[in-house]
């Protein structure tokens, strides 16, 4: 019984797992007899295949009714992905693909699980991007289409799209359609493509191409480091050079005398110390500033390293 109850529970489930799985395109659509009674949607993987025509795109299709409705189900992700759907004329492969004229037989469009897209074409127009709906990010990518069908966009406008979409998949595509960017401009792109999942399959060419620069430049700030810390080292190590050049000239008993004022002592404990009179240390306090060109006993520091010699 209980093997019973749980093959009905499974039953009634699958539809619901299986909803869960699809997104749903409806639409009404106005078409003289020259057009098939059918609707077909392809899935983009990438932005080149956005004008591809092949039948190994379509994922589901579906027929409109003598009213002009269609209502079709086709698989989706959890994340946001690009279709396209297209119409076909009587007779045509179902993979054709007309471009650039009035009779333009397809529009884009995203989805993810559980989206409900529209289409609406109303009698004596042609066939619009405009004309679908369902989604703000369609809303976008709409509006981005539009842009980028005048050849007079230039980058910064493309540029301003994609800091501004709420969708990923529209600020990739803004970004794919600018060129020959200007440092500012990569500088903009790279900050926008930052707050992006570099997972996302639709910029993984636009992701590696940054990721190529970035790499270049931190190729090239490791390598001026490194030239500015050879140039550092190299300065010191001939400054002590040179203070040790100047410190070989004192005799020992200077150098004697030098090492206790270093160390903080006053002549009167310099001349205790070594044994000598108090004039003797002055006489040879007056020798080592003159030798080591110093003009007291702060300036003297700058040849402390010098007793480890």
């Amino acid at each position: 019984m209980k093997r019973y109850l749980t093959i009905i529970c499974i039953s009634l489930l699958m539809p619901v797992l299986s909803y869960g799985q699809q997104a749903r395109l409806v639409g009404k659509v106005s078409l003289d007899g020259v057009w098939a009674r059918k609707v077909y949607i392809s899935r983009l993987p990438r932005f080149d295949d956005m004008f591809t025509a092949s039948r190994a795109l379509i994922v589901s299709e579906g027929d409109i009714d003598t009213a002009g409705n269609f209502s079709v189900s086709f698989p989706a992700d959890a994340t946001d992905a690009l279709y396209r759907l297209h119409f076909i004329r009587q007779g045509d492969p179902v993979s054709t693909l007309l471009i650039g004229s009035n009779d333009v037989n397809h529009v884009f469009f995203i989805a993810r699980q559980a989206y409900q897209i529209h289409f609406t074409k109303k009698a004596g127009k042609p066939i619009n991007q405009s004309d679908i709906s369902g989604s703000k990010a369609n809303a976008e990518l709409n509006a981005l289409l539009k842009l980028a069908a005048n050849d007079t966009t230039g980058n910064n406008a493309f540029i301003t799209v994609a800091a501004k979409s709420t969708s990923q998949l529209v600020g990739l595509l803004a970004i794919s359609h600018t060129t020959r960017q200007t440092d500012r401009q990569r500088k903009d792109l790279q900050d926008i493509l930052s707050r992006y999942d570099t997972h996302n399959a639709y910029g993984a060419a636009i992701f590696k191409d940054y990721r190529k620069e970035n790499h270049w430049a931190l190729y090239l700030i490791a390598e001026g480091l490194l030239i500015a810390g050879s140039l550092l080292y190299g300065l010191r190590f001939y400054k002590r050079q040179a203070l040790l050049k100047v410190w070989r000239e004192l005799s020992q008993r200077e150098k004697d005398i030098a090492g206790l004022i270093l160390s903080g002592k006053p002549n009167k404990e310099v001349a205790m110390a070594l044994n000598i009179e108090l004039s003797t240390v002055k006489t040879h306090v007056n020798n080592i500033y003159a030798k080591l060109k110093v003009s007291g006993r702060k300036d003297l520091d700058r040849y402390k390293d010098m007793l480890k010699k």
